[in-house]
């Protein structure tokens, strides 16, 4: 069976952040996946620290903390705090960031699956207690440490899109953050495993998480919101993975143009039903897990509910937890 665990991002309120972690043993929640909506609400390594805290049973992972917009010291020293404050329950998931908000930030990076590569290795030698030189495009440490007494084991989940961004996982990493539609999910484990293989390692020991916008239909969650989520989604999904869908292109087009020019609310009108079943996971509880199951089926080990969570949020939560708990037990 897979885990089964919430997605929170920094932008949320406090209360209900502090909420679901309080809850996670209660409602059986197995894991916190913390998203970074960058320079928007909580800061994300409080944040995950809180999340640590609070769920005292449940593994908590950054969802992702891009290196786009850190530095790959203060990204190396929080990691090893945020492990050692959970007591070994910490799993450290960066990436180049989403497209949106790197355009945003002005941020370009030239060569992202080589940056990627050498920040994982970086923060690899670091963890273990290595002095570490390295001049990169994002990077530049002179004989940088961490002055740690013994090697710290933290695992690297990679929030990651595109051919390339995937066989990367397969070399260096110790699981994946996925998000899309059902077909390219398909692909993208294939890839993964494949990439795995080739470097003489188990497929199965990469982990695969969907973490895919979830919107619940029975408790009052807002259309718009799912809109405006699935707007973002498709404009931040790589060109070659919407050519590979069965969908409209030229109003995935007009979506993603709008996105580009006005943020993502602009986008709302282009979403129809078609992409919120493509790019979300939606409807009652029974459905939801459903969708669940059948991303089980297809290689992922864990799966993710939420955001968006709009409505009584709480109450769906805790009966998509219990109808997940439920099939665990048969």
């Amino acid at each position: 069976m897979y885990r089964a665990s919430v997605g929170i991002t920094t932008n949320m309120r406090v209360t209900a952040t502090d909420w679901i972690a309080e809850n996670a043993v209660e409602l059986g929640i197995d894991g916190i996946w913390v998203g970074e909506d960058i320079d928007m609400g909580q800061d994300v390594y409080v944040l995950t620290a809180a999340a640590l805290l609070n769920a005292q049973k449940a593994r908590v992972g950054t969802g992702i903390i891009p290196i786009t917009v850190h530095r790959i010291g203060t990204i190396a020293r929080a990691a090893v705090t945020l492990q050692n404050t959970g007591k070994g329950r910490f799993a450290f998931g960066t990436g180049i960031g989403g497209i949106q908000d790197l355009k945003k930030l002005g941020i370009i990076v030239r060569k992202p699956v080589t940056e990627l590569r050498k920040s994982v290795d970086t923060l690899k030698k670091l963890w273990a207690g290595e002095t570490v030189t390295v001049n990169s495009e994002l990077m530049n440490l002179d004989a940088f440490s961490l002055g740690l007494k013994k090697a710290i084991d933290i695992p690297i989940f990679l929030g990651v899109r595109g051919p390339k961004m995937l066989k990367l996982v397969g070399e260096v990493a110790d699981g994946a953050v996925l998000s899309g539609p059902i077909d390219y999910l398909k692909d993208a484990v294939k890839r993964i495993n494949k990439s795995a293989e080739e470097m003489g390692r188990k497929a199965d020991e990469i982990e695969k998480v969907a973490w895919l916008p979830t919107i619940p239909t029975f408790k009052g969650g807002k259309e718009s919101l799912a809109k405006r989520v699935v707007a973002l989604v498709v404009a931040d999904m790589p060109q070659q993975v919407i050519d590979i869908l069965d969908v409209d292109k030229e109003r995935v087009d007009k979506l993603r143009t709008a996105v580009a020019e006005s943020g993502p609310d602009a986008g709302i009108p282009h979403v129809d039903q078609e992409l919120i079943d493509m790019f979300s996971i939606s409807g009652n509880k029974e459905h939801m897990v459903d969708r669940f199951d059948l991303l089980a089926e297809i290689g992922f080990t864990e799966v993710v509910l939420g955001p968006p969570f709009s409505g009584d949020w709480r109450a769906a939560m805790t009966e998509i937890f219990s109808e997940i708990g439920s099939r665990k037990d048969t």
